[in-house]
C-alpha cells in the first residue's frame, strides 16, 4: 500500500506540482488532510475503500480539488486536467501495477462558503506482486 500511495503522490504532483514560496517548497497535493500551509488551488486525495476481485484490489480514488477564488475558471481547468490525464492511466513496475478509470464527477458545496470544491471519483484497479509471494 505504501508503494501505491508514493506512486500516486508522484503522479498527482507531476500534474499539479509543488509551489516555491521564498525558499520553501510547498506541496499542493495531500493525502486525506491538507496542511495549514496549503496554497490554493490544492488537491486532497484518499483511497477510502476497496474490495478484492480475484488477484486485484479495486480502490475508489477520491480527489477533492479546492480553490478560494470567486471565479471558478481555474478550478474547472484543473479539474478537467485531472479528469483527462488520469483516465486510463496505467503504471507498472517490479512491485505493483494499476490502471485508473473515471467513475464520477461532482460539484459539491463546501461547508466553508469561501471555498469552491470539485470532487472526482476514479476506480483504481491495483495488483501488488508482493502480496502473493510465499
Amino acid at each position: 500500500m505504501n508503494n501505491l500511495r508514493e506512486t500516486l503522490q508522484s503522479l498527482l504532483k507531476s500534474i499539479h506540482p509543488d509551489i516555491i514560496v521564498g525558499e520553501e517548497s510547498i506541496s499542493r497535493v495531500y493525502f486525506q488532510y491538507s496542511s495549514s500551509k496549503a496554497i490554493f488551488p490544492y488537491i486532497v486525495y484518499d483511497l477510502p475503500n476497496s474490495f478484492t476481485d480475484e488477484e486485484q484490489e479495486i480502490f475508489n480514488l477520491d480527489m477533492d480539488i479546492y480553490d478560494n477564488q470567486s471565479d471558478s475558471t481555474n478550478l474547472e481547468q484543473l479539474t478537467n486536467l485531472f479528469w483527462k490525464k488520469l483516465h486510463y492511466y496505467s503504471y507498472i513496475d517490479d512491485n505493483i501495477q494499476f490502471t485508473i478509470y473515471r467513475e464520477n464527477r461532482l460539484p459539491p458545496f463546501d461547508e466553508d462558503k469561501r471555498l469552491k470544491r470539485r470532487k472526482l471519483i476514479f476506480q483504481l484497479r491495483y495488483y501488488d506482486r508482493g502480496l502473493n509471494d510465499e
